[in-house]
């Protein structure tokens, strides 16, 4: 049944074509009777202005202008969505215009009733009477909360932006500061092995132990000096920017000179993805952190934790879409 039901769908009912003879074909529907045909078809049958439906016993008159993408394999699905974004457009009052609960749930099953009625044709005209009849008699509350839910959803979208802008920049600290430890990595390793070759003998494991202590100062400062580097441009967080757009308001943030300095600033900075532990079960990383040429070279095992737990959360936060127009750009130039 199903490999019979996909073939059908594959082909206009009208021109009889499908689209292994033609794979751009795309099919239409039009919202006055969800009859579904090519593309082709639409603008070989409406181009000229308006025409009745091509399915026998169809008669209604469609116009090119009403017809869309069907989103939905099920035709019934499709329609009942479109009713239910029609009605809601007319019934749109929110949960505080009501004095009760019951008042407001007594509107819901009106809302419901109504969007019924269109979706299974009962008593089509007296629910359609109905509908214009509260439009025109509450047009301005209509506008008025048709603006309210136009802000909301442009303050959902700057926020899913900001929140989108924050995590890249997390990634991108993140990154930084994984090539900043194996650079310095690497500078630990050469200054050791310089060093030992000038030690006395019974000295390796206090040089060793020298270079790593100052390794891991040198780190600390430049995390420091990274974060405090920011005070001039800080980030406003996900939640003060919430509060901020729905107050309508706009915060420019404190960056006077006469600040007081603090040495600590941004110490407080936490991985809110994952949490290294001192030890894991790996017998051949506890092999080389037991080897004393190792220790030499200033290996340290839980910088292999932090860096192989780094890469594997390296992907979250992630924006695929992001990243592909981004990749488009760059392959363009």
């Amino acid at each position: 049944m199903d490999g019979v039901s996909r073939v059908e769908d594959e082909v206009c009912p009208i021109c009889k074509l499908d689209t292994y003879m033609n794979p751009s074909m795309r099919f239409l529907i039009n919202t006055e009777c969800y009859h579904k045909m090519c593309e082709s078809c639409v603008d070989r049958i409406y181009s000229q202005g308006p025409a009745p439906c091509p399915y026998p016993s169809c008669g209604k008159t469609l116009r090119k202008n009403r017809f869309k993408r069907q989103v939905f394999s099920d035709v019934a699905v499709e329609r009942e969505v479109d009713v239910r974004k029609r009605v809601a457009k007319v019934f749109n009052r929110r949960r505080e215009e009501f004095a009760s609960l019951k008042d407001y749930n007594d509107y819901l099953e009106e809302v419901e009733t109504a969007i019924f009625n269109l979706v299974n044709k009962v008593d089509v005209e007296a629910t359609e009477a109905r509908l214009e009849a509260y439009e025109a008699a509450n047009a301005q509350e209509i506008a008025a909360n048709a603006s309210l839910q136009t802000q909301e959803a442009e303050i959902a979208e700057r926020l899913r932006n900001l929140d989108e802008e924050r995590r890249r920049q997390q990634r991108t600290i993140a990154l930084e500061e994984s090539l900043t430890a194996q650079e310095l990595k690497r500078e630990v390793e050469r200054k050791v092995i310089k060093e030992l070759a000038n030690a006395k003998e019974g000295e390796a494991e206090n040089v060793v132990r020298k270079a790593v202590a100052a390794a891991q100062k040198t780190m600390q400062l430049r995390k420091s000096s990274a974060r405090r580097s920011g005070r001039d441009t800080p980030t406003v967080s996900f939640e003060d920017a919430a509060l901020l757009m729905i107050n309508s308001k706009l915060a420019t943030p404190d960056t006077r000179d006469d600040l007081p300095y603090d040495p600590l600033e941004g110490e407080e900075y936490t991985n809110d993805l994952y949490t290294v532990r001192d030890h894991y079960y790996d017998p051949f990383l506890d092999n080389i952190e037991n080897s004393s040429q190792a220790k030499a070279a200033g290996f340290g095992v839980k910088n292999v934790y932090e860096q192989v737990l780094l890469e594997a959360f390296m992907g979250l936060g992630c924006f695929i879409e992001h990243e592909k127009v981004r990749n488009r750009g760059a392959v363009a130039t």
